[in-house]
């Protein structure tokens, strides 16, 4: 009988086998590797990603690491995840989890890759601890709730559980040493909202960066001997009592071993905070139903949830990482432009005067009853007044990218594509999708992951 969630969440970690996973699973687990490496390469050159960059190996010093920073040279294995962790964030291409609300890839795959290129761990293996990774962020998300998310950022704070249960399946830890990993973890989970109201969005990459370090240093200092909390989650000084004003405990462990969360993950279809997607999804609906451009409409009201104001409400934009969390520029943009792609959403959009002037049309009014569907969807209700008196409508619940509306192995390549189409050769683009797609086949982590190769 489990003596604490930490004891039922370790024998789960413990027991995972590569080939006891279903076929299903397996497949979902390859499309979120090209998901992360898609948007990690996708930062490469960016100026952000560079600074995050330099910080990680100026931190490190002079020494020659084991592991891999995607595009940018070697570091220690927990300066080359945290780096790889900002990176894969930077541009707001990666994956997600509704219920959880969080960001998972990006803080697992770099624990993975890091420990797997020091530890020389197999395709199996790292594939066991993309599972258990997936499984605990989701789940201590899951077990947060909403009510977290309105503080915190979910992704830096479930992120950390979900970095060091990838870091413990990788360094084969035992059962305890995996208990007290999970109360390291909980111990150095954070991340508030604050940089948002404050307008420093740059920052936002630091969270999932800090996760993974975190989870990564919880791992090793239980592989190190040294014990940690054991009752962590529902101790009375664990991290729900500070933090977790509704704590959903039966989210830690309901169907543990037998669903498997990464199932539930969905895939971005556009470059921008998730808080925007169902949006831009329903006004593109109206564009294409009624062939409309921006010179038809005189206003849009979108009727939403909270957090979508609370999140992607920034009204004046001043540079591109702002621009992803204002619903009504991505709106405006979408109507002036004709479509919002990863590729034609660049930082000389925020200059654009007729995407500007529109946005200044478009409002957010919170809707109670789409309010009420979050975060199990992503509810709205999209309402343009068009110049001729034509009032124009479309609900959506859920995004392209949802499981709801999948996006197939085929779109995901197409995704790789236009995200790295200037920097990677198809030759290598069609290497990194076959290596993740057979990932439980393959022997280890391979160059061209981390370089660029010439053919």
């Amino acid at each position: 009988m489990p003596s604490s969630i930490s004891d039922s969440l370790a024998g789960y970690i413990c027991s995972v086998r590569a080939a006891d996973l279903p076929e299903e699973v397996t497949r979902k687990a390859g499309l979120c590797a090209i998901d992360y490496l898609a948007a990690a390469w996708n930062a490469h050159g960016v100026e952000l990603s560079t600074a995050y960059t330099d910080y990680a190996a100026s931190m490190a010093g002079k020494t020659i690491g084991a592991a891999h920073v995607i595009g940018d040279g070697q570091l220690p294995p927990i300066w080359a995840a945290f780096a790889n962790a900002a990176k894969g964030h930077v541009t707001e291409t990666d994956d997600g989890h509704r219920q959880s609300i969080m960001h998972i890839g990006v803080v697992v795959m770099p624990v993975v890759l890091a420990l797997a290129q020091e530890r020389g761990l197999s395709g199996a293996e790292m594939l066991e601890a993309m599972i258990c990774g997936y499984d605990l962020a989701i789940r201590a998300g899951e077990c947060f709730g909403p009510e977290h998310y309105a503080t915190f950022h979910t992704t830096g704070t479930a992120g950390t559980f979900g970095a060091a249960a990838a870091a413990a399946k990788c360094c084969k830890l035992t059962h305890e040493q995996t208990v007290w990993a999970l109360g390291h973890a909980g111990t150095q989970a954070a991340g508030v909202w604050q940089f948002l109201q404050d307008g420093a969005v740059r920052a936002k990459p630091f969270h999932p960066a800090k996760a993974v370090q975190n989870g990564m240093q919880a791992a090793l200092l239980a592989e190190a001997g040294i014990a940690g909390a054991t009752r962590i989650f529902e101790g009375d000084k664990g991290i729900c009592a500070f933090a977790a004003p509704k704590p959903r405990f039966e989210a830690l462990t309901d169907r543990l071993g037998e669903h498997f969360k990464i199932s539930e993950v969905n895939f971005k279809a556009y470059p921008t905070c998730g808080q925007t997607h169902s949006m831009l999804d329903a006004t593109a609906a109206i564009m294409e139903r009624e062939s409309i451009t921006a010179a038809d409409v005189k206003s849009v009201e979108a009727n939403v949830y909270q957090r979508a104001i609370d999140i992607a409400g920034i009204a004046e934009p001043v540079n591109l990482e702002q621009a992803k969390f204002s619903n009504q520029f991505c709106l405006a943009f979408l109507l002036t432009r004709g479509a919002l792609t990863f590729a034609n959403f660049t930082e000389d959009v925020v200059e654009d005067a007729a995407v500007r002037e529109l946005s200044h049309r478009v409002s957010l009014k919170f809707d109670a009853e789409m309010d009420a569907g979050f975060p199990a969807s992503r509810p709205c209700r999209i309402v343009v007044r068009c110049k001729d008196g034509r009032v124009l409508s479309q609900e959506n619940r859920f995004r392209k990218g949802d499981p709801e509306n999948p996006m197939s192995a085929e779109d995901m390549q197409e995704k790789l594509e236009q995200l790295t189409g200037s920097l990677l050769s198809p030759s290598q683009r069609q290497n990194i999708v076959s290596w993740a797609l057979d990932l439980e086949h393959r022997a280890a982590v391979e160059p061209f992951l981390f370089t660029i190769c010439d053919s």
